[in-house]
């Protein structure tokens, strides 16, 4: 995936790029606008669920990648680390769930999935070439 003379890892590393970007102006702006303290009113939520918007276009990128990579071995690659990276992301979910439910570790915020997605996927792919995988 990492190879930019491939078409398919140029498109891809245009399109997240593009969708990072939207996420950072998103994310600074609803901070700014929350830090603001508007009034109660729908708006808020729009701005509140704006920066999800470019997060969940990264898994847009991802796809159309898988779909557009003409190589097997790299489409299957991609889908091995997603895989783990997901059960990964799952099951401290899962854990860290049912530990706040028993009032024995603190409230995370939701978000975090996807930052833990992400260093799953970056683990995953390490552990792999580790292996030899």
């Amino acid at each position: 995936m990492n190879d930019l003379s491939r078409p398919a890892s140029r498109r891809y590393l245009i399109r997240l790029s593009i969708v990072m970007a939207l996420y950072v102006v998103a994310l600074f702006g609803a901070v700014a606008y929350f830090n603001a303290d508007p009034a109660e009113s729908w708006i808020r939520y729009v701005v509140g669920v704006a920066p999800a918007l470019p997060a969940i276009a990264v898994f847009w990128a991802v796809g159309m990648y898988l779909h557009e990579e003409e190589d097997e071995y790299l489409r299957y690659r991609l889908a091995r680390v997603s895989l783990i990276a997901t059960a990964i992301t799952l099951g401290l979910a899962t854990a860290w769930g049912f530990l706040e439910q028993f009032g024995t570790v603190p409230h995370i915020p939701a978000y975090y999935a996807f930052v833990i997605y992400w260093a799953s996927v970056g683990l995953a792919q390490v552990g792999l070439k580790v292996l030899g995988k």
